[in-house]
């Protein structure tokens, strides 16, 4: 009998704490989900500071000793705020639309500057062959513009 009050005694200690647990802002869950959310735009904010993030952490912990899952309390946020609310992009086709977004930005930045530097060189290399059909030699410039003024004389 009295192993069995020792037993029993000793099975309490152990299973009650774990049932009574209360999640804080130090459990490994708390810790995962605030990792995953964007708070508005404060998560990189300090938590003694930002009242919005306190309200975070608070509906986090709520929720969390409510008995809600990771995925429920994400995908709360999720359908409150859209994908906005995430820190990246979720799957699905305004996630992929969120990832391919920059990198469609980046193509199109880069074929508007290629197509201005192939303008440019083609404008240098015009300017250079005018430059080149030039006289060939000081006589030829002298002789031109002696016929030049020759010219202008006559008509005025």
């Amino acid at each position: 009998m009295k192993k069995k009050i020792i037993l029993t005694t000793l099975l309490l200690l152990i299973v009650i704490p774990g049932l009574t647990t209360a999640f804080t802002y130090n459990s490994k869950e708390f810790k995962h989900i605030i990792s995953q959310l964007d708070m508005q735009g404060h998560a990189d904010h300090e938590l003694s500071t930002c009242s919005v993030k306190k309200i975070y952490y608070d509906e986090v912990v709520e929720m969390l000793n409510g008995g809600k899952t990771e995925g429920q309390i994400i995908q709360s946020y999720v359908d409150e705020y859209g994908q906005a609310a995430l820190r990246t992009p979720g799957g699905g086709t305004s996630g992929w639309i969120a990832w391919g977004m920059p990198a469609a930005g980046f193509g199109i930045g880069s074929v508007i500057v290629g197509v201005w530097l192939r303008k440019l060189t083609r404008k240098k290399a015009e300017m250079q062959l005018e430059t080149k059909s030039g006289w060939d030699s000081e006589i030829e410039k002298e002789i031109a513009a002696k016929i030049f003024d020759e010219e202008r004389r006559k008509l005025f």
